[in-house]
């Protein structure tokens, strides 16, 4: 299981200043989509704990659980394939599909995947994967853990000093968010814009609970961001992350990054923030997810595509 890279290795994403007419003049972005290491974006992050785990106790394989156009597993399949674990992947799908652009990464990355319908996927848990792989180390959907929480938690060593009063961060799973409300100082407010229809407050008030986490910074929820629910998209997002992506370089994805730019855009018009106030973008990754968009939807996102890897070409 050994590998010429240690579990811990990796080189930060740097915090860029946007210069672009829509958003105000004090704004920035943590790339954490251009850090290197057995994975990228918030992944590592996430991941870099219970990896540890595996490596430490020669366990030879991970169960975990994603929709079909996951970065949670994607990312899981890199760091396996570099430190040579097996993934088991358990693909919630009303129905297979082998030329999904993430299935397809997932089977060059050497994984087995498993398609299993909603109702399964749904009660599939450490309990389940243990029953039937009871050597395996299990990882939640999303990376959400304590572990998870702990690894994401130090994304805020990475901004310290800076001087940002204002940070704002996509939510999936909240393993992310609930690190940084876990690591931040109280002079901090942080914004959390959730990719899925319906969440609240309470939602995220039960992790801090569950693992015991005692927020010092300010923390609130941006809830009216999602265009809809998971994934979901109009053509005024298509056109905002053209604009954004062409004007700035920055490659965005329509689950969660394009949506954090444009809710702060949408804060920043109805005057949600002074002049005096600084204020960070966490640019989580994700940015395999695009291929897929331009899979299922080709002529909304096939044009924004071919932008998007102009810019990573350069």
């Amino acid at each position: 299981m050994s590998s010429g890279m240690q579990w811990n290795q990796f080189t930060p994403g740097e915090i860029q200043f946007v210069q672009h007419p829509a958003f105000q003049k004090n704004f920035h972005v943590l790339r954490l989509d251009l850090l290197h290491s057995w994975s990228s974006g918030n992944k590592y992050y996430k991941l870099k704990y219970p990896l540890q785990y595996v490596l430490e106790n020669n366990i030879s394989t991970i169960v975990s659980k994603g929709g079909m156009f996951s970065n949670h597993l994607v990312a899981l399949a890199e760091a396996c394939h570099v430190f040579h674990i097996q993934l088991i992947a358990i693909i919630r799908a009303y129905e297979p599909d082998v030329h999904n652009p993430s299935i397809k990464r997932l089977t060059e990355l050497n994984c087995l995947v498993e398609f299993v319908a909603p109702d399964e996927y749904h009660h599939f848990d450490n309990i389940k994967s243990k029953e039937r792989y009871p050597d395996a180390f299990f990882i939640a959907e999303g990376g959400l853990s304590q572990e998870g929480i702990a690894g994401s938690a130090e994304i805020a060593d990475e901004i310290q000093g800076a001087g940002f009063n204002h940070i704002v961060i996509a939510g999936g799973s909240m393993c992310t968010a609930c690190g940084l409300i876990k690591s931040l100082p109280k002079e901090i407010n942080l914004h959390i814009v959730p990719a899925w229809k319906g969440c609240e407050r309470s939602y995220i008030e039960s992790i801090l609970s569950e693992y015991d986490i005692q927020p010092s910074c300010q923390w609130d929820l941006w809830p009216d961001y999602h265009f809809g629910g998971f994934g979901k998209f109009n053509q005024e997002l298509i056109d905002f992350m053209t604009s954004f992506t062409s004007s700035t370089g920055i490659v965005l994805d329509p689950v969660y990054t394009g949506k954090i730019l444009f809710a702060i855009n949408d804060k920043m018009k109805s005057n949600y923030f002074n002049s005096q106030d600084s204020i960070l973008a966490i640019h989580t990754g994700g940015l395999q997810g695009l291929a897929g968009y331009a899979y299922r939807f080709p002529e909304e996102w096939g044009g924004y595509v071919e932008i998007a890897n102009a810019m990573v070409r350069r």
